[in-house]
């Protein structure tokens, strides 16, 4: 997904408690905490089971 995100119209990744996205992909992948929403201590709070995908409006 991180390869094709252009194509697959894809904005942001969040995995295993780290984000990348594409408007910062010189950054690569980069702590997340979530802005409030993360809960580190939480498989599922950390993004640790499972990826989360954001892709712009229209793809």
């Amino acid at each position: 997904m991180q390869d094709h995100a252009q194509t697959l119209g894809v904005e942001y990744l969040i995995w295993d408690g780290l984000i990348w996205s594409l408007a910062r992909d010189a950054e690569g992948w980069r702590p997340y905490d979530g802005g409030g929403m993360h809960d580190p201590d939480s498989i599922t709070g950390s993004h640790a089971d499972h990826l989360h995908v954001t892709v712009r409006a229209g793809s």
